[in-house]
């Protein structure tokens, strides 16, 4: 996924004053874990402030910090928490996003945003949600190997066959005959193909809705977990190309969460380790064709120069430094240290405002060793 066509990451792109403040905090729906949220972010929140203090004067690490601490307060944003909150700020910009999807709490400070746990929410090489079915409501779900979380699609997007159907769920049709000169009703189908006409109508629209709401926005695949003849049903009337042949053949509501994760996760995995094996050859590929590189400098002064096509960088890794944009190299450095960033943040943010792509991997499906590689476009 170019995760320059997502708004937010198009706002922070656009952002060129420093220093930059990224913060993110895994947050929760329910009790008893939701009230302590707001103390982690208070946290964090100091961990921010205590990186200013060492090279900003009392009177601009109040001004910076002034939103952060005004959001603590803010009770309407914390009612409104999903599963993250992610938190950018600069001297004359802030902006608070709620997450769909738990991150690593980070609270870090240096001359551009850090953007690899939003760039790696935003991409599809390992997410896919999940469709619960039942005959009386669905339920959508988005995660990756790490868990699941509920999606909500608005007020208007039907889940239950009350939505869809109204109140005349199987409504009977009957014929009018006048065997033996006494007029009668006689229903020309039984309860069973009622209910059965019900489900089709029910799931078709969830299927249109789904697909349409969903899948083409995001372009995830779709693992449908439900009663063997429910699937069957579905899968009878269904349009939505995103949705796998493999699920999951039980009652929803007799999985927790966490079997449900691990049940749709085995049916994911395999697709995930055939789309890894196949970005690592196509790496290869191209290294070996002088169009691959994996030192970190060497694939700077390419991007620099608007040859990269497809970045990918570790997740899990920093690389102390920045990027010297007057004499286009990297300079490396101790991240510790305020306006001093990761480099593969530098890295990816320089890739998509030259119009490449970027992909934020686990290490295990990195084709290099050196924490980045690149395919050039010549």
């Amino acid at each position: 996924m170019n995760a320059t066509m997502n708004p937010l990451v198009s706002q922070l792109l656009g952002v060129d004053s420093k220093p930059c403040l990224s913060l993110y905090l895994t947050t929760h729906r329910t009790q008893p874990e939701r009230r302590d949220d707001p103390t982690h972010f208070r946290v964090l929140v100091r961990t921010l402030a205590d990186s200013l203090e060492s090279a900003y004067t009392p009177a601009q690490v109040s001004s910076i910090m002034e939103p952060f601490n005004a959001l603590a307060k803010d009770e309407t944003f914390w009612n409104q928490r999903k599963e993250g909150i992610a938190l950018f700020r600069t001297p004359d910009t802030f902006v608070a996003q709620h997450l769909d999807r738990p991150v690593p709490d980070l609270a870090i400070v240096a001359n551009s945003f850090h953007l690899k746990p939003l760039l790696r929410l935003l991409q599809t090489t390992d997410r896919y949600h999940v469709l619960t079915l039942t005959s009386e409501r669905v339920r959508l779900y988005v995660g990756d190997r790490d868990g699941l979380s509920e999606v909500d699609l608005g007020p208007n997007v039907p889940l239950t066959i009350d939505d869809v159907l109204g109140r005349e769920l199987g409504e009977r049709h009957f014929t009018r005959s006048n065997a033996g000169n006494t007029p009668r009703s006689v229903p020309h189908s039984t309860i069973h193909d009622e209910e059965e006409l019900d489900l089709e109508r029910f799931f078709r629209i969830i299927d249109r809705s789904i697909m349409l709401h969903a899948s083409q926005p995001s372009g995830l695949p779709v693992i449908l977990v439900g009663l063997p003849e429910q699937v069957s049903t579905f899968m009878r009337v269904r349009h939505n190309p995103n949705v796998l042949l493999e699920s999951v053949g039980t009652y929803p509501e007799s999985l927790g969460m966490k079997e449900l994760v691990e049940r749709s996760w085995s049916i994911m995995e395999p697709y995930v380790q055939r789309h890894s094996k196949a970005l690592i050859e196509n790496y290869h590929e191209h290294a070996a064709h002088a169009r691959g590189m994996e030192r970190i400098d060497e694939i700077a002064s390419a991007a620099f120069a608007g040859r990269v096509d497809t970045l990918m960088v570790e997740a899990n890794r920093q690389v102390p430094g920045s990027l010297d944009h007057a004499h286009e190299r990297v300079v490396f450095d101790d991240i510790a240290q305020p306006d001093i960033n990761d480099v593969l943040d530098e890295l990816a943010m320089l890739v998509l405002r030259k119009g490449g792509k970027v992909l934020v991997l686990p290490t295990e499906h990195m084709p290099t060793t050196s924490a980045a590689a690149a395919i050039l476009r010549y």
